[in-house]
């Protein structure tokens, strides 16, 4: 039995709003614009994964944000922002309602086509979306191999022994990743060399 669900949106106004959100589902990169003197610029890219197909094309103003979000599966995402019937704005998926559940898997494909339509990002991406952009706000999805301006951002890879685990860019003060420390591993030979740099 397959079922469709449907959101009414608000009608908006499309006046110009303070960000821009153009997101280039074939690059999987979203840059967001700023207005400033009458002018949108690139000030932040986003690496995510789209869709493809499953992603429509077109121009949106986002109509509602939630925090938690219960997605297709059910599985869950953070810091949703939706962008046009049930296409969001999210952070990768969890197993569960819990910050420790995020699919390491689906983690590594940022970056790359992944999704069922939403927009994944990381979570301190989804958050800053969350946080700065007010309902109302412009988004613009297209494709083009062009990445855009700003370029395509590196991704950041997690280990996927745990099938779950945290998003490492979750600002949480409770995230593991924050209690790892940087080090630099130096080899016996370098350890014996005697040169001054």
């Amino acid at each position: 039995m397959a079922f469709c669900m449907s959101f009414s949106e608000p009608e908006t106004v499309q006046a110009q709003t303070k960000y821009w959100i153009k997101v280039n589902k074939q690059a999987n990169v979203a840059t967001v614009y700023q207005l400033k003197s009458g002018k949108y610029k690139a000030i932040k890219a986003f690496l995510i994964s789209c869709g493809g197909s499953n992603t429509p094309s077109g121009t949106f103003y986002t109509p509602a944000k939630y925090r938690w979000h219960t997605l297709q599966g059910p599985s869950y995402g953070q810091y949703c922002t939706r962008i046009h019937g049930g296409v969001l704005f999210h952070s990768v998926w969890y197993y569960s309602h819990s910050k420790a559940s995020q699919s390491t898997r689906e983690f590594n494909k940022l970056g790359t086509t992944a999704s069922h339509g939403c927009v994944r990002l990381s979570v301190t991406d989804a958050k800053w979306i969350y946080d700065h952009c007010a309902l109302g706000t412009k988004v613009t999805i297209y494709s083009s191999k062009n990445p855009g301006p700003l370029g395509k951002p590196k991704g950041i890879k997690v280990s996927t022994a745990r099938k779950m685990y945290w998003d490492p860019t979750d600002p949480d003060k409770n995230n593991p990743y924050n209690k790892l420390k940087p080090s630099i591993t130096i080899s016996k030979k370098e350890e014996n060399d005697n040169t001054v740099w």
